[in-house]
């Protein structure tokens, strides 16, 4: 929060922030102040930003609670935030940042730094370099950016605010989650029919304990992507991980090599 406030952030927050569910202590309070203080935060004429102190559990439990009232702002997140952003995007095509949160990550100052930049800088995505670990498939594609932490994506199937994957650049990531899990989700994905016009994949990082790239995962995407037809890339600095980069939800982006290049960010 200092670190905000010495980047001339003018930062403001409710006090109920703290509140813990009264029976299941892994939510910041109950559904319905958790919805309402979101609510405001997205209809308040004043706020250009909404940040998120962390991730965690419970963003999906809001949704049917969200109003239709959602005035221009830019929001990051990531990992449990994957279910509004989305949100946020297919029903009021407000575009968003994957990309830190306040506790994990905007106590380092140099996340702040790139943040601010993100924020203030228009050619900021141009300078911004999403280079690959490696290429699981050559190729060049361009789409619109969808995406975020699988294991959230996947529990968007079936409901009301299911992902729309259609003509995309999906880009996917998620943290200790075993190879046969990362198998099961990308299967159900599949079978679900949300990658049938996908264009092209980029894979961010599969964190297990220390390791950001995990080997076991990386050979599960090759066998399960070997009849895929648009470019894949493995292992870009995303998600869960001590110093992420920035990929603009609802943006336009294109795969060429073995970058991920913005062709169009959030402004």
């Amino acid at each position: 929060m200092n670190l905000l406030k010495k980047s001339k952030f003018k930062v403001a927050f409710r006090k109920d922030i703290f509140n813990q569910h009264r029976r299941l202590p892994y939510l910041a309070g109950e559904d319905l102040r958790r919805a309402r203080e979101l609510n405001a935060c997205l209809s308040d004429p004043k706020s250009k930003a909404l940040l998120f102190a962390r991730g965690g559990f419970g963003c999906q439990r809001v949704l049917p609670l969200l109003e239709n009232r959602c005035l221009p702002k830019i929001v990051v997140g990531s990992s449990d935030l994957t279910v509004l952003l989305n949100h946020l995007w297919t029903r009021h095509r407000l575009p968003s940042l994957y990309g830190p949160m306040v506790a994990p990550h905007l106590v380092v100052p140099k996340n702040v730094s790139r943040l601010t930049r993100a924020l203030t800088d228009p050619d900021f995505f141009k300078k911004q370099k999403l280079i690959a670990k490696s290429v699981l498939k050559p190729g060049r594609a361009s789409g619109r950016l969808v995406g975020g932490c699988l294991s959230l994506v996947i529990s968007t199937l079936g409901t009301p605010w299911e992902i729309d994957t259609k003509e995309s650049l999906l880009f996917l990531e998620d943290t200790n989650e075993e190879p046969y899990a990362v198998d099961r989700m990308l299967t159900q994905l599949e079978q679900a029919g949300k990658l049938k016009t996908v264009r092209g994949i980029v894979f961010g990082t599969f964190r297990h304990d220390k390791t950001l790239f995990p080997s076991k995962v990386e050979t599960v995407l090759r066998e399960r992507f070997k009849t895929f037809r648009g470019p894949i890339l493995w292992g870009l600095r995303f998600g869960h991980c001590p110093d992420p980069l920035l990929i603009p939800f609802g943006g336009i982006g294109q795969i060429k090599g073995n970058q991920l290049l913005i062709i169009k960010g959030i402004f």
